[in-house]
């Protein structure tokens, strides 16, 4: 359940729930008097949430499969070569460790 709000979608969210609010305080305790379209619209705007979180969540998995597998490369290319390249690709394999710890820390926020 990853969920990506937009600042537009967070604002609308806490307005409808104030008016919901509203509305639940001046109706009768015993009966649901939210109105139907606020119900609706918010579960509209979640949906758009959870769809783009989703899709980022995907898009952040895909480069972080991209970063290890440069990362494997980047040391099996250190451990045949001497020298400067040696170092070049040692420094290459700690970037993309970097960038894929990065890209975990990312993931977290989703879970």
């Amino acid at each position: 359940m990853a969920s990506s709000y937009t600042g537009a979608e967070k604002r609308r969210i806490a307005w409808l729930t104030l008016k919901a609010g509203k509305q639940t305080l001046a109706g009768d305790r015993n009966a649901d008097t939210i109105d139907p379209r606020i119900k609706r619209e918010m579960e509209r705007i979640e949906q758009r949430a959870e769809d783009r979180g989703n899709r980022e969540v995907q898009a952040l998995q895909k480069r972080l499969g991209e970063a290890r597998n440069a990362a494997a490369t980047a040391k099996v290319t250190m451990r045949t070569s001497k020298g400067p390249d040696r170092a070049k690709a040692r420094r290459e394999m700690h970037d993309h460790e970097q960038a894929a710890r990065r890209i975990e820390r990312e993931l977290r926020r989703y879970q």
